[in-house]
């Protein structure tokens, strides 16, 4: 199914299902996905940053802008915990009259979610998926994503969220992200998480 030329942001903390259903629209609608710790780990690898640091998003972004420059579209798969990367992700779409789709995933029982922190397919080689600190340290500084984004629920089955996931990339429309706490500091701000 051809879609429109869109950029789809599939966010959310660490283990609630994102890069699964990043994965799995890629590969059934055939559009490329460039995920930040794939990125972020070929930076450590080469010395080229610490695995902790915002660089990926950065590259994933460009890869963003160069994609849809050529007019096709593309799915980034990151956390995107704070409005500055959501914000320049939207300018990005809005650039190339790209539609721009968030979806922001979230586990809704912890219990699950934790032991799925454990379990979780490693689809990185060799990088060191985060633990359940972690996420327990990222909900303190999460921005919400409020109207700007699809929540989905991953103690649904990734087929079970497939369809309405497919139905909100189909209707998304050329918009811009409204940030949560619009301030001048944000914008300069680096995200080391």
């Amino acid at each position: 199914m051809p879609i429109e030329k869109t950029l789809i942001v599939m966010a959310g903390m660490p283990g609630s299902g994102k890069t699964t259903l990043a994965r799995l629209i890629s590969k059934r609608l055939g559009i490329p996905v460039f995920a930040k710790d794939r990125v972020q780990r070929v930076l450590r690898d080469h010395n080229l940053a610490k695995e902790n640091t915002g660089d990926g998003y950065y590259i994933i972004l460009d890869m963003a802008d160069e994609l849809l420059g050529l007019g096709l579209s593309c799915i980034l798969d990151a956390t995107f915990p704070l409005d500055h990367f959501r914000t320049t992700a939207s300018e990005i779409a809005q650039r190339h009259k790209a539609k721009f789709c968030a979806v922001y995933c979230y586990c809704s029982d912890d219990a699950v979610w934790r032991e799925r922190m454990t379990d979780r397919v490693h689809y990185v080689p060799g990088w060191k998926p985060v633990g359940w600190d972690d996420v327990t340290r990222m909900r303190d500084y999460y921005q919400p994503w409020n109207d700007n984004a699809l929540v989905m629920d991953s103690m649904h089955s990734p087929e079970e969220n497939y369809p309405r996931l497919v139905n909100h990339i189909e209707k998304a429309t050329r918009r811009k992200y409204v940030p949560h706490q619009p301030t001048e500091d944000k914008a300069d701000w680096q995200w080391q998480g």
